[in-house]
């Protein structure tokens, strides 16, 4: 009998203090002991507790378990009783994968065509494909596999037979072009072994290949290419990545090679915003020349906001307002460029006028970062603009949503991934009041990432209590106070890096409230004398809190208590920070740094964590300045005391 079992472990090792309610407790533990008994084989065991679970929130989960136990003995009318109960419900999802594995296992086309729906599961679709096939439905498996084929990462060993049923009906030409659109969307999305793997599929791409496995033969050889789609693909990736290293040289041989492989309007487009990029990040002294010979009509909104951006590190205010009226309508509303026209104003005139007073005066009356700043230059207090939508009368009617209690018991069981499938499913059913209400009940039991998140989904916007929360305060107050790091600070960087997700992990492997990479800690781990971490150190919010106040207060001292350029360290790392100010050659406002920081994401993280410390700052009643007096400039690295260093 096969047996599929995955919450014991998760249940046990991460369960959670859970609300005191001796019926409810109860359940949980008759739960658990169905659970147990299931996992040891001992079916009849766990179907004699069922009854005094009837009516316990995550029963369908334990029905569930029971039917994945003994589904080579379910009969179809009994998946059907579960599947009209529990529909297309999160057990109702899992029971349905559960049974369409049986399916396949069984080679039962027919039915798998029939309870087949569209997954997440790229195995499953992959059988689906053939299970069409062998049906007889040849253009709708021909259309299945071919949406699968569509993607830049390897597919799983499921798909193998599928492609090479719909190869079988294509012409050699046919097939050729398929494996050169998927090197295509490969080389796009980094994954190169892939797209290599592809390549040597398609006649005649030797050289293509040559030219990618080594970009500089693209100096020597570019000019020899065909004028065809291929060779401009492989020419745009390639020029790409020279851009990285040899700037200058790569500019200039892609207006040669724009000549000879004529490329298409994106494509140049698409190379000018990747020149772009790193022309504005090599800070060189021809940056601004190159900017306005490549866009001298204004006509890419991207290099005509960093236009402005240069100009502002120039100080030439007069070039900001000429240049900021060439933005599209839709940027000028933005809070960003509205500020600096209002700042521009200012410098040319030397005065506040009354219709600059009213611009910032609107601008301070909303909330956020270039709102604080404009408040400041007011001399006014910062407007949080906070209000509750919240009809308290919903709060007991959302907490009875099936799906709601699921996730409530799933999540305080220590099951958030499930319990956050649960939430999201409920989400769908509930309208925008009903939504600000299950934030409430998310705040209520603590679950702080998903009050958050479900308030944003709400629209709830000036609802600071849902999405601003003030967890773990004890051990946020102990570290801020150990470290010498300012509390409304380390819960602004928290609540930006993790919504306050214990268990949160990025894309990129970082982990926790504080979302530290498992290099850092284990750096830091050693540096406060403490053995390295686990992974349950990094998802456990006191050790985390711990170990990332220690890094964010010595960010603070490397970078002379300055909580910009820590914060920005923060997130792009130190040393690329370092480089920043080493080729900076004076002193500069902060507002103008911060705008001029050539790595996009760091930028509007600063200004995220900058605004959320203003309102933590009044929830928690400390000092509010957006910007400490010691802050409001920022100094160039001293390069030759940094070489000594």
């Amino acid at each position: 009998m096969n047996r599929f079992f995955t919450l014991l472990v998760v249940l046990a090792i991460q369960a959670t203090t859970v609300i005191a309610d001796p019926a409810t407790d109860n359940s949980r533990r008759l739960y658990r002991e169905a659970l147990t008994e299931i996992s040891r084989g001992h079916i009849a065991n766990a179907e004699k507790l069922t009854p005094q679970l009837s009516n316990y929130a995550l029963y369908p989960y334990l029905e569930l378990e029971l039917l994945k136990a003994q589904i080579n003995q379910v009969s179809q009318q009994t998946i059907d009783v579960y599947l009209q109960q529990y529909g297309d419900t999160i057990t109702g999802q899992r029971i349905r994968l559960t049974w369409l594995n049986k399916l396949q296992r069984n080679r039962n086309w027919a039915l798998y065509t029939e309870y087949y729906r569209k997954s997440s599961s790229v195995q499953n679709s992959c059988h689906y494909a053939h299970a069409l096939r062998q049906t007889g439905k040849h253009s709708e498996a021909n259309a299945a596999v071919s949406e699968l084929w569509s993607t830049p990462y390897s597919l799983p060993k499921e798909c193998d037979t599928p492609i090479k049923e719909w190869f079988a009906t294509l012409s050699p030409a046919q097939t050729e072009q398929q494996y050169w659109h998927r090197a295509n969307l490969a080389l796009n999305s980094g994954q190169t072994d892939m797209a290599f793997y592809l390549l040597s599929k398609v006649k005649g791409s030797e050289s293509y290949v040559e030219i990618l496995r080594n970009p500089n033969l693209l100096f020597s050889k570019g000019l020899t290419l065909s004028a065809n789609d291929r060779s401009r693909d492989i020419a745009v990736h390639t020029l790409k990545r020279l851009a990285k290293g040899d700037f200058e040289r790569t500019n200039t041989f892609w207006q040669q090679l724009d000549r000879q492989l004529k490329f298409t309007p994106s494509q140049n487009y698409a190379l000018r915003d990747s020149m772009a990029r790193q022309i504005i990040a090599s800070d060189a002294d021809y940056t601004r020349d190159w900017v306005m010979a490549t866009d001298p009509n204004y006509e890419d909104p991207y290099l005509t906001e960093w236009r402005i951006r240069l100009a502002l590190k120039d100080g030439d205010w007069a070039a900001v307002q000429h240049i900021a009226q060439f933005l599209p309508d839709d940027k000028k509303q933005k809070a960003d460029w509205r500020y600096w026209a209002a700042r521009a104003d200012i410098e040319l005139r030397g005065e506040l006028t009354v219709s600059t007073q009213l611009a910032l005066q609107k601008l301070a009356a909303e909330r956020g970062y270039y709102s604080f700043l404009a408040a400041d230059i007011l001399n006014e207090d910062y407007q949080l603009s906070a209000s509750r939508t919240l009809d308290p009368a919903l709060i007991s009617e959302v907490e009875q949503h099936s799906a709601i209690a699921r996730a409530r018991e799933l999540y305080l069981l220590g099951d958030t991934g499930t319990s956050n499938l649960e939430w999201a499913y409920a989400m769908r059913s509930l309208n925008k009041a009903e939504q600000v209400a299950a934030a409430q009940l998310a705040l209520n039991w603590g679950w702080h990432y998903q009050s958050i998140m479900t308030a944003l989904k709400a629209d709830a916007w000036d609802d600071l209590e849902l999405r601003f929360p003030t967890p773990h305060q004890d051990n946020f107050r102990k570290v801020a106070k150990r470290e010498k790091i300012q509390l409304k600070w380390i819960y602004a960087i928290a609540r930006q890096e993790s919504a306050f997700a214990p268990a949160a992990n990025s894309r990129v492997g970082a982990r926790g409230l504080m979302q530290l990479m498992p290099g850092t800690a284990k750096l830091v781990a050693r540096q406060m004398g403490l053995p390295s971490p686990k992974t349950e150190d990094l998802i456990t919010p006191e050790k985390n809190i711990a170990m990332g106040g220690f890094y964010l207060g010595q960010l603070l001292e490397q970078f002379g208590g300055n909580r910009i350029l820590a914060t920005a360290a923060y997130n792009a790392g130190p040393s690329r920070i370092e480089r920043v100010l080493l080729r900076q050659t004076k002193d500069m406002p902060a507002d103008i740094w911060i705008e001029n920081l050539p790595y996009g994401e760091t930028r509007e993280y600063i200004k995220n964590v900058l605004a959320f410390s203003v309102i933590y700052a009044a929830k928690l009643d400390l000092e509010r300045p957006l910007l400490a007096q010691e802050e409001r400039q920022i100094a160039p690295k001293n390069r030759a005391t940094a070489l000594k260093n």
